[in-house]
């Protein structure tokens, strides 16, 4: 999911595309395409997703990456057309452009793009639950079963943060957010942790029930989607309110 504080917009992955929830609770499908959405990112106007086609549609099982305008519902493919299926992806600007990664659903490798989802470096196998870049894409961050990992080079190599809490989902604030760049995730458990480094990480409260998905804004506020709903916080935590419930 991704978090727009500029159009107090949240967008959403689901199973029959990918939804925009506006402030006052209501829900829209952004554009006509209605497949499988595994994971996904924003950029600007411009989201990047992956997974599987709708029932009625000609494609192969594994879409690879498409973009999707916000504006006018447009898609198109992009890159790696039935080859791949990422599970979990991540967007960020860094001084030399835009980084994307994803995770492999059939082999658990970390895939790296730094022009556009146009070409793809392929990481480590790491089984990796979810990822997120740091504010400025230098540090990859992936939540696995043995604990958070860390990456420098794009996902080829991976190093534990031994301090870090178990975390399930992991998010970061962007480069252009007006409060202190921090990362946020959830635990096994359910609560919410931020770090300012990576390194340290402070308990803040519980998510609601049933988090699958999370996002911060450039305003620091965070958001969680699940089963129940969308839910948003901006106090980091203390308090949830709900946006919309399914």
């Amino acid at each position: 999911m991704d978090l727009d504080p500029l159009s107090d917009t949240a967008y959403v992955a689901t199973h029959e595309g990918v939804l925009s929830v506006a402030a006052d609770g209501s829900v829209e499908r952004i554009g006509q395409w209605a497949g499988d959405v595994m994971g996904m990112a924003r950029s600007g106007d411009t989201i990047y997703f992956s997974g599987h086609p709708a029932p009625d549609e000609n494609l192969p099982p594994n879409i690879g990456v498409y973009e999707l305008s916000v504006q006018s519902g447009e898609f198109a493919p992009i890159s790696l057309i039935g080859e791949v299926d990422f599970h979990s992806m991540t967007i960020a600007q860094s001084p030399d452009g835009m980084a994307l990664a994803g995770i492999d659903s059939a082999t658990g490798q970390v895939m790296v793009s730094r022009d556009g989802a146009q070409s793809w470096a392929v990481g480590m196998p790491i089984g990796a639950r979810s990822l997120s870049w740091d504010a400025n894409a230098a540090r990859l961050y992936a939540t696995t079963e043995q604990g958070l990992l860390v990456s420098t080079d794009d996902g080829m190599t991976f190093t534990a943060v031994d301090e870090a809490p178990l975390l399930v989902l992991i998010a970061s604030s962007p480069a252009d957010a007006s409060t202190e760049a921090f990362l946020v995730g959830t635990d096994v458990d359910g609560y919410v942790h931020t770090s300012p480094d990576g390194v340290t990480w402070t308990s803040i409260g519980l998510a609601p029930p049933l988090s699958d998905a999370l996002a911060v804004g450039s305003d620091g506020s965070i958001v969680v989607a699940g089963i129940e709903g969308v839910h948003r916080t901006e106090d980091r935590g203390a308090t949830w309110t709900v946006i919309a419930e399914f």
